[in-house]
């Protein structure tokens, strides 16, 4: 637990050896200005003004004062609980690029892969594979299945542990991609049942979760995504976070072993197509809109029979080439 400035401040050397961003950068002034530091040295090299690190410096709580909330606020469960999920997902998104790599190179025989972030939105997993001559392969997304739909049976006639629930717009977005850039989308599904950005981030260090949930909560702070990706690096570093690696081994082996599928965005808009009501549960209901609020529009997908397990895909595609299997893709067999 983070319990005063000095503590929150090697937190952020730890994390910033460089220096931290603002407004961190101004806590960072104050605790070198109460350790005998000239005001006016500190606040030029910080880049600030004196009188801005003057009032910091004069505050009662100078981390209230900057950020906007205490550390008993950020100590709070509610208000560590989202940041820990939001960031518990990137780390899960970070781990699932890592082995969907490995699986590619052993199944391909190269290790001239390369995984190119290409998302125009930061709420998505988007890439493209290129290929040694940085050519484009395809583009995937990868999707977490970890939270299991109790009500599938009744609801969309799927069991549980084989429902698999996708937006429908995403379904939309990549198809549009996919006709624009004449470069094959595809959903690369993980499956790893209770293993979700909540489970990850309960685990994550305790300073860590205090420190996020003053850059949620704070309404002083930009830039909050490029914090939590900081922070993501910190865990996943040989020496970042040394409470955190046994756990951090666990998730990667629960990964590794994890069940691994592809599905096209042509198959799934035709999927869609075809078994809307049955699928969508949502339009058989009445105002779902104003029922459940601020849920997706979903559409429920059997892992076993619309999916294609991704070692089978890549096999194919590496006794057929890309161009052996465009066909399949185009008329979303796979």
């Amino acid at each position: 637990m983070l319990r005063n400035l000095d503590e929150l401040a090697g937190l952020l050397r730890a994390l910033y050896p460089e220096g931290p961003p603002q407004p961190f950068a101004i806590l960072e002034g104050v605790r070198r200005a109460k350790a005998g530091e000239s005001l006016i040295e500190v606040a030029r090299s910080l880049r600030c003004t004196t009188k801005r690190l003057e009032a910091a410096a004069a505050a009662v709580d100078p981390i209230r004062e900057v950020i906007g909330h205490d550390l008993e606020f950020a100590a709070s469960e509610t208000a560590t609980r989202r940041p820990r999920g939001i960031v518990g997902q990137l780390l899960l998104g970070e781990l699932a690029e890592r082995a969907f790599l490995g699986i590619y190179k052993a199944m391909m025989g190269t290790n001239e892969l390369v995984l190119e972030d290409d998302r125009s939105s930061r709420t998505e997993t988007d890439y493209r594979i290129l290929n040694s001559h940085r050519r484009p392969v395809f583009r995937i997304n990868i999707k977490f299945h970890g939270t299991l739909f109790r009500n599938a049976h009744n609801l969309v006639g799927l069991e549980p542990e084989d429902c698999f629930a996708l937006a429908t717009y995403k379904i939309f977005l990549g198809l549009q991609k996919q006709e624009t850039e004449r470069l094959p989308y595809l959903f690369v599904v993980v499956s790893v049942p209770g293993l979700t950005g909540s489970h990850v981030g309960s685990a994550i260090p305790e300073d860590l979760a205090h420190l996020l949930s003053l850059v949620h909560a704070s309404p002083k702070i930009q830039g909050k995504r490029a914090i939590e990706e900081r922070v993501v690096t910190h865990l996943l570093e040989a020496g970042g976070a040394e409470r955190f690696q046994a756990e951090l081994a666990d998730f990667r082996r629960k990964i590794d072993c994890a069940e691994w599928r592809v599905l096209s965005a042509r198959r799934a808009d035709r999927l869609l197509r075809e078994l809307l009501f049955e699928r969508v549960y949502a339009v058989r209901v009445r105002a779902f809109a104003r029922n459940y609020r601020n849920a997706e529009l979903d559409m429920h997908f059997s892992l076993q029979r619309d999916l294609t397990p991704l070692r089978d895909f890549l096999a194919n595609l590496r006794e057929r080439g890309l161009h052996g299997l465009a066909v399949d893709l185009e008329r979303g067999v796979i």
